[in-house]
């Protein structure tokens, strides 16, 4: 744990945070400052868990390098322990090569959620280039956070891509979204004002999808 903690973690989620700070080296008020929030508020979202702020917990998940899920949920074999303990996962082992499947467009978008962490694909002035982005779901298109002269700033370069994957291998269970269309601010007042102020100098872009594919995997079981 980092020397500016002033009290111990007392949430899954607060020891979470404490334990990837320590991996990488990262003081709490370093993490604070990367994802635009003071330290008060910080242990405010960590204290109130997931349903409090996500937008802000995704901020915190791209500045530790995590993905939104493994934040507030834990990784795989944590998530295993803790169904365990309730007696809900099947433990059989796994048998066979894993089985491909489709995802409707509404299989889909639900499995988006409204918030999580994904990727967006470009093509920009220096040739492709992938990033991670926290986003959010808005009448079946999604939202995302930039600047203005970034390489995900809506401008010259076609279609972009959008993709959402997990899987657990624990569960032997995954699956993967991809979603492509053009690119626009978001410009509407009525939804800005809705939608959480983007750090200095950031806008929101809104992703139209005209494409929507979705593949699940899964891993058979021994009966």
């Amino acid at each position: 744990m980092t020397a500016d903690h002033a009290t111990a973690p007392t949430t899954a989620l607060a020891r979470r945070f404490a334990d990837r700070l320590a991996d990488l080296g990262l003081t709490e008020a370093q993490a604070a400052a990367r994802a635009g929030m003071s330290t008060a508020y910080l242990r405010r979202v960590l204290e109130l868990g997931g349903d409090f702020d996500p937008p802000a917990l995704l901020r915190l998940a791209a500045v530790l390098g995590l993905e939104y899920r493994e934040l507030v949920a834990g990784r795989p074999a944590e998530r295993l322990r803790t169904a365990d303990r309730d007696g809900s996962p099947d433990r059989s082992p796994l048998i066979g090569p894993p089985v491909l499947g489709e995802l409707t467009e509404t299989e889909c978008w639900t499995r988006l959620g409204s918030n999580g962490l994904g990727r967006l694909a470009r093509t920009g002035p220096d040739g492709p280039v992938v990033r991670p982005v926290g986003y959010l779901v808005h009448d079946r298109t999604v939202l995302y956070r930039t600047s203005p002269d970034g390489v995900l700033a809506p401008g010259p370069g076609g279609d972009a891509a959008f993709e959402v994957d997990r899987a657990d291998t624990g569960l032997g269970e995954g699956w993967s979204v991809l979603m492509i269309g053009p690119l626009e601010y978001v410009t509407e007042p009525a939804l800005l004002a809705e939608l959480p102020q983007p750090p200095a100098h950031g806008r929101w872009v809104r992703l139209t999808p005209g494409t929507v594919t979705g593949r699940s995997i899964r891993t058979p079981r021994a009966s």
